[in-house]
C-alpha cells in the first residue's frame, strides 16, 4: 500500500498483457511489488482455444465487426485430417503444418500494433472508408487506405514474425473453456443484428411529430416530439449479459469448429483464422476466444472475478508465487 498524506491508502494493481474485448482467461495481474516483476512472470508461451466459424470474414476478424466477405465452404469435408501427414485442403486438419514454427503474420486492422506513432485501430476509426489488403501470401500485405471526400491516406502495416508451437483443430471444447465465459458468436450477432434493427424502427418513429397548438386552437410554431428519449448505452453487453457457449452446446460442427494455439508472444489468432480460412480456400472469423496459459499460470487455477475479494486475492497470490518459485 502507498500512503498518501490527507487520503485513503492506494494499492498498485498492474496486469500482464490484455485480451481481445470478447475474450476470457488467463489475466495475468500484479499486485503492489509485483508490478515491476510482471514481465518476469509472464516468460514463456501462451495457449488460446479459438472457435471459428468459415464462410465469413468481418472487418475486426472477430464477432464485434461487420461481415464485409462471405465465401462457400461445402468443399471441406471434415475437421480432422483423413490421411496423416499429406497436405490435404479438404479438411482442416489437412492445412495446420502450414502455421507451425516461425510465420510471417499481418495483425489485424482493428488492433495496438503502432505504425507511425497510431494505433492501427486509430487509423480504422477516425474514417468511414477503410480497407486493408492483408493478403497474408504477399510481402508487401497490408495497405491500409482511409479516405474521405478530401484526401486518400496509405499506411502500410508491417508483416511480423511470430512462431506457433503447436496448432490443432478439433470439434469438442473442453469443460474449463466453456466455464469460463467463451462468447458464443452466432448468438452475439444475432443480438446485435437486433439491437441495430430495434435502434433504425426508433430512429424512424423519432421523425414523427404533430403540430401542437395554443389556447386558442392557433398553432404556435412548435412541434410536439413523440420520441421516447433513452439513455445511451455505454456498450451492447456487459459479461454478464453477452451470449456464451452453453454446458450442452461443447460439441462443435463445420463450419464451426475449435482451433488449439500454442504460441509466442506477438501472434494474433484473429490473424491466424483469416490466414487458415484463405488457406481453406474460403474466408473465416474467430467467433470465440478463451487464454488457457499464459507464461506458468493456467485457467484451471485462475480467480474468478466472483471471488475478487482482498482475502482471496492475496491468498492466490501468495499460492501462486510458492508454487512457481517466486516467493
Amino acid at each position: 500500500f502507498k500512503k498518501r498524506k490527507g487520503r485513503k491508502q492506494l494499492l498498485k494493481v498492474g496486469h500482464g498483457g490484455t485480451l481481445d474485448p470478447l475474450a476470457s482467461g488467463v489475466l495475468v495481474l500484479g499486485i503492489g511489488s509485483g508490478t515491476t516483476k510482471l514481465q518476469s512472470y509472464l516468460e514463456g508461451d501462451k495457449h488460446y482455444v479459438a472457435v471459428v466459424e468459415l464462410g465469413l470474414e468481418t472487418t475486426t476478424l472477430d464477432s464485434e465487426g461487420d461481415v464485409v466477405k462471405e465465401a462457400s465452404w461445402g468443399h471441406i469435408e471434415s475437421i480432422e485430417a483423413t490421411h496423416e501427414g499429406i497436405d490435404d485442403k479438404t479438411t482442416v486438419e489437412g492445412v495446420l503444418s502450414k502455421f507451425r514454427g516461425k510465420i510471417d503474420q499481418v495483425p489485424p486492422l482493428f488492433s495496438a500494433v503502432r505504425v507511425d506513432g497510431k494505433r492501427l485501430y486509430e487509423y480504422a476509426r477516425e474514417k468511414n472508408d477503410v480497407h486493408a489488403n492483408e493478403n497474408k501470401n504477399a510481402k508487401d500485405a497490408g495497405d491500409v487506405i482511409t479516405s474521405d471526400s478530401a484526401s486518400h491516406e496509405i499506411v502500410d502495416i508491417p508483416v511480423r514474425e511470430v512462431e506457433v508451437y503447436e496448432i490443432k483443430a478439433g470439434s469438442t471444447l473442453e469443460e474449463d473453456v466453456v466455464h469460463s465465459g467463451i462468447v458464443d458468436g452466432r448468438k452475439y450477432r444475432d443480438a446485435v443484428s437486433s439491437m441495430k434493427a430495434a435502434e433504425t424502427e426508433t430512429a424512424a418513429d423519432d421523425d414523427e411529430c404533430t403540430d401542437r397548438y395554443d389556447e386558442t386552437g392557433k398553432k404556435d410554431g412548435r412541434k410536439n416530439d413523440k420520441r421516447k428519449h433513452k439513455d445511451k448505452e455505454k456498450g451492447l453487453f456487459n459479461e454478464e449479459t453477452v451470449p456464451k457457449i452453453e454446458v450442452d452446446d461443447v460439441s462443435l460442427s463445420l463450419p464451426r469448429f475449435a482451433l488449439h494455439v500454442q504460441c509466442g508472444g506477438g501472434t494474433y489468432i484473429r490473424s491466424l483464422v483469416r490466414d487458415i480460412g484463405c488457406e481453406l480456400g474460403t474466408v473465416a472469423t474467430m467467433t470465440g476466444l478463451v487464454r488457457t496459459k499464459q507464461g506458468p499460470f493456467v485457467l484451471v487455477d485462475a480467480l474468478r472475478k466472483e471471488d475478487w475479494t482482498a482475502d482471496k486475492i492475496y491468498e492466490k497470490a501468495m499460492k501462486n508465487n510458492r508454487e512457481n518459485g517466486f516467493a
